[in-house]
């Protein structure tokens, strides 16, 4: 039986570490390793969210060039970019335990 894996996700553009059992049913090795497997996908959520940045203020910078039913698709677009920055910033609070630092927003 799989006790945990990596799960994509496409809508934040990388992979969770998904647990199907409880953390302390894991084995020493297995904690150990799913460990490392967190801090892989760890290292991967600053840059994620830079890129998901980068491309709210690409869309920010448009919104005085648009007409109303342009406003309101990148207002959309940015609502959603906006909520895929809050869920990487929530699941390294999963992994890590503390939240990321301000320095590693762009």
């Amino acid at each position: 039986m799989m006790k945990y894996t990596l799960q994509q996700d496409e809508r934040l553009g990388l992979s969770k570490p998904v647990l199907f059992v409880e953390y302390e049913q894991l084995s020493d090795t297995e904690q150990a390793d799913f460990e490392l497997l967190c801090q892989t996908v760890c290292a991967k959520i600053p840059e994620a969210i830079k890129t998901f940045e980068r491309r709210y203020m690409e869309y920010f910078d448009q919104l005085d060039r648009v007409d109303e039913t342009g406003f309101y698709e990148l207002m959309g677009e940015m609502n959603e970019i906006s909520s895929c920055i809050c869920d990487l910033n929530l699941l390294y609070l999963w992994i890590e335990g503390n939240f990321l630092s301000n320095s590693v927003h762009s």
